[in-house]
């Protein structure tokens, strides 16, 4: 794990198969729980969404999120009634299809969608010189061909929360031996407007130890640029001003808001303290999260995966503010969201 910690914060657990990237001044010892991992108060975080790894039967471009949460709830066996797949046409963006092909490398954007402050975005890259882009360099947690930067571009500026995720042919039989793709989710701490937005990626190989650290040792040498038309953020999301007090552990907080929207939910706490154990306090007094539905389903920590945040706002300023960010595993409608339960208390949400 040091080899990580001396190259770029990489940190990509075995079982996800996914890059977390973590830029932090000061960080005090943490605890990673299955759903949860609390940071501190100068933390910019991007992190990882967990997801399960399920077959994702897409035959043809466009509409792949409503197919893969589709068959996602199908594999699993289970009951969602509350599930809303319908409305992730009406939020879907207007790029799908080819953004880029050299002799090298074809990038296709599968799906992309856009409610409130949350977009998704799924590529598919071929590897056209390729036989496999699956590489065991004796690294498990680093063993396929990827890109050494993935995160960069107008899309990912301004953000609160971005996920990066890889899936190769090993996780998704449809896709080729030399074909991988790569899931974006992204909570802004703005509302997405309708715009063009960029994403960029960035030389094209694997991870190698030199020794001291993992370095990337690139097969192409080069940078990929391009664009992303997003519909208008505010559909089927809502933002409610609550201004409720909260005490947590003897500290006093203010339930600023709350932002609903299909695939996310973010809330806002403020404070006034300069405690540097305030972060401590915090996390450890969440205790259980639940999000209750106006037809009495109550969606528990199975549902969803949630990040406690804090430290700068879009402005790369610091704030006196927590956020939990919530991430669902299926769609819901935001207009359904009638409760949050969270430090032990209800939270109603006044629609």
């Amino acid at each position: 794990m040091s080899d990580f910690n001396n190259f770029k914060n990489i940190i990509t657990p075995t079982e996800w198969k996914e890059k977390l990237y973590v830029e932090i001044e000061g960080l005090s010892e943490t605890t990673v729980r299955r759903r949860r991992l609390p940071l501190t108060a100068t933390a910019v975080l991007i992190l990882a969404i967990i997801l399960s790894t399920t077959v994702l039967a897409v035959s043809i471009v466009g509409g792949y999120f409503i197919q893969l949460f589709t068959n996602k709830a199908k594999s699993s066996g289970g009951v969602y009634d509350y599930m809303n797949v319908e409305q992730l046409s009406a939020i879907s963006g207007t790029t799908i299809g080819t953004v880029i092909e050299t002799n090298e490398i074809k990038i296709e954007v599968m799906d992309v969608i856009s409610s409130g402050n949350m977009a998704m975005v799924m590529l598919r890259i071929t590897a056209k010189e390729l036989q496999s882009v699956l590489f065991d360099t004796g690294y498990e947690t680093l063993m396929n061909y990827r890109f050494e930067s993935e995160i960069d571009g107008s899309l990912l500026k301004n953000m609160e929360q971005t996920s990066v995720r890889y899936y190769y042919s090993e996780d998704d039989p449809t896709l080729a031996d030399n074909q991988f793709e790569i899931l974006y989710t992204i909570i802004n701490h703005n509302e997405f407007e309708a715009d063009t937005y960029s994403i960029m990626l960035e030389n094209f190989g694997y991870y190698v130890s030199n020794g001291t650290a993992l370095v990337m040792k690139p097969l192409y040498k080069d940078k990929w640029k391009f664009k992303l038309e997003l519909t208008d953020g505010s559909k089927y999301s809502r933002t409610f001003l609550i201004r409720k007090p909260v005490t947590v552990n003897e500290n006093n907080f203010m339930l600023e808001n709350i932002k609903i929207t299909p695939m996310s939910s973010t809330i806002v706490l403020s404070y006034n303290l300069h405690n540097k154990d305030v972060m401590e306090a915090f996390s450890s007094e969440v205790g259980s999260i639940s999000v209750t539905l106006s037809d009495g389903t109550i969606l528990s920590e199975e549902d969803f995966s949630y990040v406690i945040m804090s430290g700068k706002d879009g402005a790369d300023k610091p704030v006196s503010a927590f956020v939990i960010n919530i991430s669902y595993d299926l769609p819901i409608s935001a207009e359904l969201v009638k409760e949050f339960y969270i430090f032990g208390e209800t939270f109603s949400i006044s629609n």
